[in-house]
């Protein structure tokens, strides 16, 4: 799994989990969206936390 910052139509930018199954790119969930740069750094932390948690692993080095 990993995270995408796709862009909108609107200008702002979407955060999303995004997981490669047979092939295939898969939306796993949409952590949010904002046109706000801290924002957004806020977001990409929020979906990490969000991998580990649904990975069921924690980091063994930090």
């Amino acid at each position: 799994m990993f995270l995408r910052k796709k862009k909108n139509k609107s200008g702002s930018i979407s955060i999303q989990i995004i997981s490669k199954q047979r092939g295939k790119y898969k939306v796993v969930k949409t952590i949010g969206n904002s046109d706000n740069e801290q924002q957004i750094q806020k977001l990409v932390f929020l979906g990490k936390q969000e991998i580990e948690r649904l990975n069921g692993q924690s980091k063994l080095f930090v």
